[in-house]
Parts: structure tokens; sequence; C-alpha cells
């Protein structure tokens, strides 16, 4: 941080100040003044300060005493190193050791929870305790009056300049970075100029201070003069709040950290006219181009995108106009920086072909402490050949590959990007086994009913597109992260290959481990759920078709849904907050799905249904989950197995014995329309629930509430429409009334309770189970049919059943395509599906 002359130049200057905010807690500048010089002071009389060699590190989560100390070894020219405190034991000592530690600061809680033994270190070092010596500085030593006549108490030794950070050590031990001279006064410089930073930004500290990011930006506010909010480490909720309390102007995230806040953000019913941002950067791992526009949709134009090296710097830069134009860029190099695609010969690429990323820059590190790194001279200019690769479009444009892999036939991140446009999927990571393999772990959306085994079969499909083998995949419940913001590739690699070490999570219901993770009571009570919900759908169609002969299917799907949207709305300002009725920028999208699944569905299914049968009705509606893949074919471009594009082909031959009652003549004089408009409502409806995969950061509540009353706007829309042309009329009271029972039952039990009772079955049983019951739709109202003494002939019951077979039997096998097998490779045991 800043070393003591400089805080005392600020505080002379802006004294009143917040200089520093963590939690309750506001610092003047003047206030950290003298906190930091009492600090100092004291560090100066409690170390040797004669030693040419002294070097300090420290272990501890982002904290205000943490700030002040490393302000003090700023002040005393000691070079102060952060260390990755989520590490292990071994790779923590292997740290300390290669940079010749003798004063080590810790967090003496955080070491005790994490069974970090310090009493092995204390043996060699001096320690220093953050929670204990420096919040009250009086057990440190005694504290000194702050006076002028008291400067010539820090004594400072003129040590040579040295700077020692580390990478991330995600699949291996971190390697120590050495460099010799200081670059934060170019760079500073550049930053300050270019964005127009000063004194008046709040500059939130999300990331930790021990990576580059976290120490580097926030030197660059404080010398400036501004005031930095440190945020409680890894509580993205807390950083989303600060973001509107402090009102933040600037912030470093990684991807997966800006992700969750982002989340946290717009589920606080945040727009992005709440707040104060003018810059956020972000790095240090893959962000796909779904992301950069979310986080821009979310928090306004106002994400930049770095791309850089612990060994390297921040070499290049994309500005928001680039995200939205270019989203899969990470940028181009800017002043100071020169970027080149060499081969494995090191020889210069021309532009689009894949080869090594190699940087020139004034921020390139002398070398590695503890190992020899590569160069390549091109054009006079010292290139550090880094481990990615990636390819150069005439712009300068950069497009990585693989970050940190070293595998440049594989272009990891594409595959990435293609998974994470999946239905339900919130995070996905890829780990390169060999050249043309890898494995796959991936997270999904808790408030997002999925279906694990098409997922599986559809990154197959996704891997198998691109001349990828799939060497594993499997469901985690979160990718492991560093703090900041690399995949620990060994813990993924084992929660892959190890299918013990995977917590399936509550939609998981293909894994074993799933059914006994349930009482017998919840068991029981998920599946009346789910029979319930699905005998109420069926008998919403005879029930329907009553209303139908008093009012129009415009109107009852008004009084329907608009009722129900104020039911929705009420319990989710109950559940969530007021604030969480604010759709932000999200309207539109919710406007438009909420339009197709409310309206669409409604009208069409209804209008059909008025010139058929309930059970033609309730069959087709039962075709649901095959519609879902042909969609999904359709809009995602994934292809469905070719068992399941022969299910829908004889599901819709079931479905015209039905329709036709075995004589296909039936279809001519327009018999077949109300058909179709129904099957028009269905697709409505499917459209409408993967929706749900756009709008990210929303509850099932929150996307059902806000949906659904957007969706009955637009039925008032059509209502109006409709009455004006003459095609329907407002009902009257009298009409109203004479269906009311119908109406209330539309409402209430085939709506509302319908809707929260399948979403709890389908959490607890699983997808694949909670299908099954859509079966139980055509079956209900066939028996409701049969119960009236309607006409059903033997083609419809023969019809129907070949339809729900068909259904079944499709849900068997994507149950054996998610069955895992284990083969043997690389001397290891992998986890794959079942082509």
């Amino acid at each position: 941080m800043l070393p003591i002359d400089k805080i005392k130049e600020i505080s002379s200057a802006r004294g009143n100040k917040n200089a520093v905010i963590f939690g309750d807690k506001k610092v003047t500048w003047s206030e950290f003044y003298k906190e930091a010089y009492k600090i100092t002071v004291n560090l100066s009389s409690k170390i040797d300060n004669n030693r040419a060699d002294l070097c300090m590190c420290y272990i501890s989560p982002n904290c205000l005493e943490l700030v002040y100390l490393m302000s003090a070894a700023s002040s005393l020219k000691i070079p102060c190193t952060g260390i990755d405190y989520t590490q292990n034991s071994e790779k923590i000592e292997s740290m300390l050791t290669s940079t010749n530690c003798n004063i080590l600061v810790v967090s003496s809680s955080y070491c005790i929870e994490n069974n970090i033994n310090l009493q092995e270190f204390a043996k060699r070092v001096t320690i220093v305790d953050l929670d204990s010596q420096l919040k009250n500085s009086i057990n440190f030593c005694e504290l000194l009056e702050d006076t002028e006549e008291q400067s010539g108490a820090i004594k400072v030794q003129h040590r040579p300049f040295r700077s020692i950070s580390f990478t991330s050590g995600t699949s291996g031990v971190p390697k120590t970075v050495v460099r010799s001279k200081s670059f934060d006064a170019r760079r500073f410089s550049f930053f300050t100029a270019r964005y127009g930073f000063s004194s008046e930004d709040v500059h939130l500290l999300a990331m930790p201070l021990y990576h580059a990011a976290g120490s580097g930006w926030s030197r660059l506010f404080m010398q400036l003069g501004a005031t930095i909010v440190i945020a409680k480490p890894h509580d993205t909720l807390n950083m989303a709040n600060l973001i509107k309390s402090e009102w933040i102007t600037t912030s470093a995230m990684t991807p997966p950290l800006l992700n969750d806040v982002v989340a946290r953000y717009s589920l606080g019913g945040y727009a992005p006219n709440d707040n104060n941002l003018k810059f956020i950067i972000v790095g240090g791992k893959h962000f796909h181009p779904q992301a950069k526009l979310q986080a821009i949709n979310a928090l306004g134009p106002v994400i930049h995108e770095y791309y850089g090296t612990t060994e390297t710097g921040v070499n290049a830069l994309a500005e928001p106009c680039d995200l939205i134009t270019n989203p899969t860029s990470v940028g181009r190099a800017y002043d100071g920086n020169k970027i080149k695609v060499v081969d494995q010969n090191g020889n210069l690429l021309p532009n689009h072909q894949v080869g090594r990323i190699a940087i020139s820059s004034y921020m390139n590190m002398d070398g590695y402490g503890n190992q020899d790194s590569e160069y390549v001279v091109i054009d006079d200019d010292k290139y550090l050949i880094t481990a990615e690769t990636g390819e150069m479009d005439a712009d300068g444009n950069i497009y990585l590959r693989n970050r940190a892999q070293g595998e440049s036939a594989l272009n990891v991140y594409e595959l990435e990007n293609d998974v994470r446009h999946l239905p339900g999927i919130k995070d996905v990571a890829m780990i390169p086994v060999s050249k043309n393999s890898v494995l796959c772990g991936y997270a999904i959306n808790e408030e997002f009913i999925v279906d694990d085994a098409e997922l599986v079969r559809n990154i197959k499909y996704i891997c198998k597109k691109l001349k990828v083998k799939l060497e594993g995949v499997c469901q985690v419940d979160s990718i492991p992260y560093s703090p900041s913001g690399k995949v620990r590739n060994d813990d993924l690699k084992q929660m892959i290959l190890n299918k013990e070490t995977v917590r399936p999570s509550k939609n998981s219901e293909s894994k074993p481990t799933k059914a006994s993770s349930i009482s017998f009571a919840q068991f029981v009570i998920a599946i009346l759920c789910l029979l319930g919900t699905a005998i109420s759908w069926g008998a919403m169609f005879p029930i329907a078709k009553n209303a139908l002969t008093t009012m129009d299917a415009v109107h009852i799907s008004l009084i329907r849904y608009g009722t129900a949207s104020l039911i929705f709305i009420a319990m989710l300002a109950a559940k969530e907050g007021l604030s969480s009725l604010l759709p932000g920028r999200d309207f539109f999208k919710l406007w438009l799905f909420g339009s197709f699944g409310f309206a669409g569905f409604s009208i069409l299914a209804f209008a059909g249904l008025a010139y058929t049968k309930p059970q033609h009705g309730a069959i087709i509606m039962a075709l649901m989950p095959l519609i879902s893949a042909v969609m999904m074919w359709t809009l995602k471009k994934v292809r469905p197995s070719n068992f399941t594009i022969v299910s829908i082909v004889l599901a819709l031959l079931g479905v015209l014995l039905v329709i036709t009652k075995g004589d296909l003549s039936a279809l001519s004089g327009g018999s077949l329309l109300p058909s179709l408009v129904i099957l028009a409502g269905a697709f409505c409806w499917v459209t409408y629930t993967l929706g749900a995969s756009y709008v990210s950061g929303y509850s099932v509540l929150r996307y059902t509430a806000l949906s659904c009353f957007f969706g009955a706007f637009t039925i008032v829309l059509v209502a109006c429409f409709t009455n004006f042309a003459g095609i329907t009329q407002a009902p009257s009271l009298n009409q109203v009334l004479a269906v009311k029972w119908e109406l209330i039952y539309l409402i209430t039990f085939a709506g509302v309770i319908a809707v929260f009772s399948w979403n709890h079955g389908i959490s607890t049983l699983g997808p694949i189970n909670g299908v099954l019951f859509i079966n139980m739709v055509p079956i209900t109202a066939f028996t409701i049919g049969m119960f009236r003494g309607e006409t059903i002939t033997n083609t419809e019951v023969y019809g129907a059943g070949i339809t729900i077979l068909v259904l079944v039997l499709n849900n068997i096998y994507s149950r054996l395509a998610s069955k895992p097998k284990t083969v043997s490779t690389n001397r290891f045991q992998v986890q794959t599906a079942q082509s």
C-alpha cells in the first residue's frame, strides 16, 4: 500500500474524507495516517531493520488491519507478499520458503479455523497476529503519541526494490514471480488519464489483497486520495449491497466473482441506474460472452475486460463497446504492451493462426524465483512466452483458446461457451486430459428445473460437434475456484473422477444417492404433489370446455391469469420484498416470454379446445417433453438422439390416431385445425419454459410472478383488439357468474396451487421421475370423459396408449443415457456417460 509520507500528504489535504470503510467502521485519512504511523513505528522497533534481506508475507483475508500493515511495510521498504490463504499447508510452506520470508503476518482465527499450523512457521519466522496484536495496538507494544518530534522513530533502510508475487498454482505449486523495478507510476498514469479517476472515486476492494489485481487497483485509488471500501471476503451479497449503499464507482473482479455479484444485484431488484458505477475491470479467468452481456445489462456499460498474467501484468483491454460488438475477444494490446502469437519454435505466426501468446511489456517480470522461463526475441524486443494459446485478427484483437493449460489443439473456451448456453447451466469448466479430450464439470441453476440426462447428452453432442472426446462428465454443486478466480483443476478433476466426492444437487435424480437423501414422508409428499398436479391439469380440459360454452378463450385467459398474476405478485412481495417487483432491464424478456407462456399458451389452447374434445387437447399437451427436444434443436442447435427423434414421430402418429379416430379422411374439412392450434399453444408454453435460461439471477417465484403479470397485460391488449374487431366481446357479470366454479378451479387448483406443487415435486424427486407424471394428464382427461358418458372409441384409446408408451420409453432411454460407467484411462478411473 502507500508509504507513510504519501499518506501524510493526502491527510493534510483531505483529512476528513473517508480513506477506508470496512463494515460499520469508517476511517478518515487523518485517522488512517495516525494508525498507520503508530504501526509503522512499532513494527520498526520490533525488527532488525538493518537487515537487507527482510521479507514479509501475510496469510489473511482482507481486513482493515492488513491495509495498515501493508502501508507500514511500504514505509519501511520491506517487500510484502500475500499468500493464497486457501492453499494447503504444503503449498504454503513451499511459497514461504521460496520468498525467504522472515516476517509472517497472519489472521490467527482464520488459520485455526482452516487447520494452518502456525507453530511450525513460528520456529523460523517472526509472526505478527492481525487479530490480537494489531486490532488492539496496546498489545502489540506501547502506543506512541502522534507528534512531529517522533517522526525520526521510523528508521528506513534504502533497500533495493524487490517485488514478489505468485502464480495461481491451480494445477501445481505456485511459481514465484520476481521483479526488481516498479511499474505502478506508468500504469497508474495511463488508467487515470484514460478513465478520469480522481479522489472522488469510491473503490470496492472485492478481490483478495494477495492477488496482484486486488492490491494494485487499491493502491491506484489510494494514491489519488480516493476511498477504499473493503468487502467481506467472498460475500457477494455484501458486495452487491455495497454497490448501492456506498455508491461505489470502481472495482476489480474475477469473472466468477462478478457473475455472483450480478446475480445478487439483480435479485435485490436493483437497476443499472440505481448505482454510481463507471468502471469495473474483470480478468484472471475465461469470461464467457453471455456473462459479459449479462453484466452490462445488469450494471450498465461499465464492464471492462483485461487480459494479462502474473508474469506480464495487464496487457490487453476491451472496453464496454468492444464487449458488446466483439464479446469473444479479450481485447487489444494498449500503451506499453506488444502481443504476438508464436509457434512451438518461437516463430511469429500470421493472423488467425493458433499458437502460444507472447508478450513484451514494461511490466514483464525479471524471472521466476525457482525455475526458468521462456523468451523469444522479435524485432529486437524480448517477449515472454506464456502458457496460453490463442490467435489474433488483423485489428489486433486477441482470442484465447485455452488459458494456462498448454493444449493449443483444444478450443476449451468455445466448448465452455456452448455448454453455458444450455438451459439450466449455471457454470462449467473443461479440463484437458490429452490433445483432443477433456473432462467436464458443470453446475446447474437450482431455481431452474432441468433433466441431468438431457444435459449430459447435450454436452456430449457439443463435444462431438467440435471433435473433442469427452472423457468424463459430472454435475458438481459448484466449480471449485480459488479466491483469485482460477479453477482448481486438481480438485475439479477429483470430483469428476471420483463420483463419491460429488454431492448431487436437489435436481439430480439420476444419481442413486438422491433417493437416500430424502425421508419417506418427503417422498410420499412429493409423489402426492406431482400426482395431484397432473390430475388437476387433466381435469382442466373438460372443466375449461364447460366454461367455453359461455365465454370465449380470450376472456377466460384474462380472468384466469389476471387473477393468478396478482396472487403471484403478492406472494413475491411478501417473500422477496417490494424491490423484487422491479424487472429492470429484463422487462422485455419477461414480457416476451410471459406473453408466450400465459397469453399464447392459454388463448391458443382454449381456442382450440372450444372446437375439439378435451381428451384431444390433453394428449397433445402430454407431448411437451418431446416438443422441448424439438425446440432445443431449433433454438440451441442441440440435435436430439435418434431414439428421441423416432419417439417424436411415433408419438405424433399416436396423437393422429386420437384426433382422427383411425379415419384419415377426417383430416379434411378443417377438423385438424383445432388440434394444430392446441399444438401451437404447447409450443408457446415450452418457449416460456426455455425462456427462464435467458433471464439470469431470478428465483422460480420471481420469474413466474413477473412473467405472468406482464403476460396478463398482453392478454388485456389481445382482448381489447379482438373486442374492437368484433371477434370477441366482454362477458357480462351473469356470464362470469355462470361459470364461476370453473374459473375458480382454473385460477387456483389448475393455476397457482398446481404450479407450486409441480415445482416442489420436481425439486424433490428430480425431473426424470417428475416428467413421468405428465402422462397422467391425458389419462385423467380420458377417465373423466368415460365417467361423463362421452363416446371414446377404441382407436382413440390405442392412439393415447401409443403416445403414453412412447413418452415412457423415451424417459427410460434418458435414464440409461445418463447412467455412469467406469473406464480405465491414463492410469486413473474416469466417470463417463454411456453412448
